[in-house]
């Protein structure tokens, strides 16, 4: 009985530390799109670090390369 409520313990703490990962992430990623003045400014910091061409990130979101700039 101990070692299940261990481990309904640690799963709940596992659960809680991923849900605070996501959120650090999606902070990270909204601070760095604030300092970029357009859509494409920030595809292209990502795909300077990352490698990719930022015409296929705007792409992959879905996004109007001609419009992104607005």
């Amino acid at each position: 009985m101990r070692r299940l409520r261990g481990q309904r313990r640690a799963e709940a703490d596992d659960r809680l530390r991923a849900r605070g990962a996501e959120e650090e992430a999606e902070l990270a990623l909204l601070a760095q799109f604030m300092r970029h003045d357009s859509v494409v400014s920030l595809a292209n910091a990502i795909a300077g670090r990352t490698g990719v061409i930022s015409g296929d990130l705007i792409a992959a979101a879905g996004l109007d390369r001609r419009r992104a700039n607005s």
